[in-house]
């Protein structure tokens, strides 16, 4: 599958310039989002469908954009599981009514149940279908799942070899790929990615949950990493799309714990590139919508989680790469890219229900994340 340069990742924090001011309405919805949502025909849509302005912040880091709640107005947030429960024991956010979603029932149920299929496993961590709702009968939630994907390992088909396209989360830490490998360059996210390497290489307890490390743990995590660094393992800890597409596609880097659309821009450019489907299983994530706390319009804010819903920004998110939370796309989706995102055709990692049905864990916030920030702090000092 190709996806147009013009979609793919930005990284700019300023909202785009799209609305005219002699065209706005009385009616204004606060967002505060990210590049990889708050994207103009989007927006351009929910003012024409609604006659409401949006009025997008944007940042590319979750725990900013939760934070602003707190000195700015935001009627919604762009937030994921982990984030939301955080912002939901902070207090800055108010309970979602499902029975005002009338798609909730079309919800994927990796969102839903919290795993894809009966058979599937329980995904470890801040799985959604866990950690979203706030009261027994499921009536309630955090936030509104909205796009989602499965996070695996990218690599040079030149350099690095994979059996049917099969790869371990160890093979990070392989000694052979020696300075021409890259981990995610976030605290919580680069130790995550680690835990997993070294619990495929049995350097963690089989016991050991990835997605929430004891401070002991965390201690073990950092002397591997310092040692893999000390050795010259990693040519990079990166920290953006365009730095690891660029790392990449020059071939400075051979194997990474990657995003599915850097494999497809570095394959644009001619270079072997191909997603992994992850041995021990991915590691899943999902963006949605929380209404904050200070929210001033809360039926506004209602039609901004249904529009979500309504197929058409579904449509385009998976455009770049992501896919529905709820299956209402089709219509705003060609059958082509339908085949290509959905059905898995001519892609790395097979169909949705093969990849949802093989999720290990999900990006998780841990409890003690300051003492992780320390910890990572201190590798990085190395």
């Amino acid at each position: 599958m190709t996806i147009p340069r013009r979609l793919m990742l930005g990284a700019g924090l300023a909202a785009p310039a799209l609305f005219n001011p002699a065209a706005a309405q009385s009616r204004t919805l606060s967002l505060s989002g990210a590049s990889y949502d708050m994207r103009e025909p989007i927006l351009r849509e929910f003012q024409r469908r609604t006659g409401a302005t949006p009025r997008p912040w944007i940042n590319p880091s979750t725990q900013a954009r939760v934070d602003r709640i707190r000195t700015a107005q935001v009627d919604c947030v762009t937030t994921d599981s982990p984030f939301a429960a955080y912002a939901n024991s902070e207090r800055l956010l108010r309970p979602i009514d499902v029975s005002r979603i009338p798609n909730w029932n079309r919800l994927h149920p990796l969102m839903r149940e919290g795993r894809a299929t009966p058979d599937s496993p329980l995904g470890l961590g801040a799985n959604p279908g866990r950690t979203m709702y706030l009261n027994p009968e499921r009536s309630q939630i955090t936030f509104l799942p909205a796009f989602f994907q499965m996070d695996s390992i990218g690599y040079n088909a030149r350099h690095v070899p994979a059996e049917n396209n099969t790869l371990s989360w160890g093979e990070l830490f392989n000694p052979r790929w020696r300075g021409r490998a890259a981990l995610y360059g976030i605290d919580w996210l680069g130790m995550l990615d680690a835990a997993l390497g070294m619990k495929a290489l049995g350097l963690l307890p089989a016991t050991t949950d990835p997605t929430g490390l004891t401070n002991a743990e965390v201690d073990t995590v950092t002397s591997f990493l310092k040692e893999k660094k000390r050795e010259g393992h990693f040519r990079a800890l990166w920290r953006s799309y365009g730095e690891l597409v660029n790392l990449m596609a020059s071939e400075e880097v051979w194997i990474a714990d990657a995003w599915w659309p850097v494999a497809v821009e570095v394959a644009s450019r001619g270079i072997p590139m191909r997603y992994a489907v992850a041995k021990e299983g991915y590691r899943a994530w999902c963006n949605g919508y929380g209404i904050s706390a200070n929210c001033r319009d809360v039926d506004l804010a209602y039609e901004w989680l249904n529009y979500w819903t309504s197929g058409f920004p579904g449509a385009r998110q998976s455009e770049i790469g992501y896919f529905s939370s709820v299956d209402t796309y089709p219509e705003f989706l060609s059958p082509e890219l339908q085949r290509s995102v959905y059905g898995g055709e001519g892609r790395d990692g097979g169909s949705l229900a093969q990849r949802a049905a093989n999720v290990y864990v999900w990006n998780t916030r841990p409890a003690n994340l300051e003492y992780y920030t320390e910890k990572w702090n201190e590798f990085l000092a190395t």
